[in-house]
This record gives structure tokens, C-alpha cells and sequence, in this order.
């Protein structure tokens, strides 16, 4: 378990809900008088992120290594931020972590043990929650121009079975995402208050 805030990962591929999930989650636990807060990755503020958003948008070109390995450096700069969120609040929610790295770069023809040696050092989620549904029913969810990544459709239905594959490997928690959103949420809570730790579940 990481020292400090506790970090919940809300995982899944693109237009599942993570956004939607993550704020319910957040709001939940501020209602227990939990101090909570929330990240997003990739974070399209910073230098690199501003890069990320650049090649996701087709005005750069890059292999798969290195469009992966920005996607680390992302959460390497944000580092400081990470640490102090868990040093402040009892639970750090992330909307996409390490994890997506890992699932989205092997389905972009990467070694696992690669891309996992890129984000080692950084804390590590405590809980991760997969938000599972078929991919190509969840297009309507998000309305508006799509990034490249969003509109590639057979890169989508790859990393959802790679997020199926890989969550009894890791411990991550699937959860369906093809309900209402009351529905997912609620689902949501029931395996945060069996995964969290003692002295946290007592005062939900």
C-alpha cells in the first residue's frame, strides 16, 4: 500500500464514463467527510502533455516508443503534484494511471515489461477500477471531434480485451459500465468499501 492518500485508478477504454465516475466517486466521499481529490492523465497543461495532445490530434508524428513513453513522462512531471494530493487527502482519485500506459502501449505492439519499467518509481494505485462495455456502443457517449486514438476502432475493441486479460494478472476490479450512470456508480462504491483499509471503511 502506498504511504499516505490512498490512489484509486478508474480505468477503461475511451467515452466509458471514467470522467463521470471519478467526479461521482470524489463527491461520494467528500459526503463521508473523506478528504478526497482527483487527477486526470494524460494532463494536456504541461510541455509534454501539450505534446501528447499534438500527436493525439494527427499534428505529430511519432512511433509507438516514444507516443509511450510521453505518456509516462506526463505522470513523471506531474510527480510532485501526485505526492502532495497524497500527503493532503485520504484518497487521490486518478482518472487514468500507470495502468492505461500498460494496456493501451501493448495494444500498440509494446512488451509489457517495458512499458511497465517506464512508470516505476511513481506511487502506485491501491485500487484499480476498470470500467468495462463494448467499445463500439459507446461512440454516441461522446459527441464532437474525436482524437486519433478515440477514432481508431480496432485499437479500442484491442484494449478492452486487454484490460479483461490483464486485470486478473494485476488485481484490477472490472466493473460494468454499460448501465446507467447510478447504476456504475453504485457498483463503484461497493468495491471501494471492500477494498479499502480498515480505519478508512469504518467511517463510511
Amino acid at each position: 500500500m502506498s504511504r499516505g492518500g490512498r490512489i484509486i485508478s478508474i480505468e477503461g477504454v475511451d467515452a466509458v464514463g471514467k470522467s463521470t465516475q471519478s467526479l461521482h466517486l470524489q463527491t461520494w466521499f467528500k459526503s463521508k467527510g473523506v478528504k478526497v481529490t482527483s487527477l486526470s492523465f494524460p494532463d494536456y497543461e504541461t510541455p509534454i502533455g501539450r505534446e501528447i495532445k499534438a500527436f493525439l490530434a494527427g499534428k505529430r508524428t511519432f512511433q509507438a516508443e516514444v507516443r509511450h513513453m510521453l505518456f509516462a513522462a506526463n505522470r513523471w512531471e506531474k510527480l510532485a503534484a501526485i505526492r502532495e494530493s497524497q500527503i493532503e487527502n485520504e484518497v487521490v482519485i486518478v482518472n487514468r494511471y500507470t495502468e492505461s500506459n500498460l494496456v493501451y502501449g501493448v495494444a500498440n505492439g509494446l512488451r509489457l515489461e517495458w512499458l511497465a519499467a517506464l512508470e516505476q518509481g511513481l506511487p502506485k494505485s491501491d485500487l484499480v477500477i476498470v470500467l468495462d462495455a463494448p467499445s463500439m456502443a459507446l461512440t454516441s457517449r461522446r459527441p464532437g471531434p474525436k482524437d486519433s486514438y478515440e477514432k481508431d476502432h480496432e485499437m479500442q475493441f484491442r484494449v478492452q480485451s486487454l484490460y479483461r486479460e490483464l486485470a486478473p494478472k494485476f488485481g484490477w476490479i472490472i466493473v460494468d459500465g454499460s448501465r446507467s450512470v447510478r447504476g456504475v456508480h453504485d457498483s463503484i462504491i461497493k468495491v471501494v468499501k471492500g477494498s479499502l483499509d480498515a480505519r478508512l471503511r469504518a467511517r463510511l
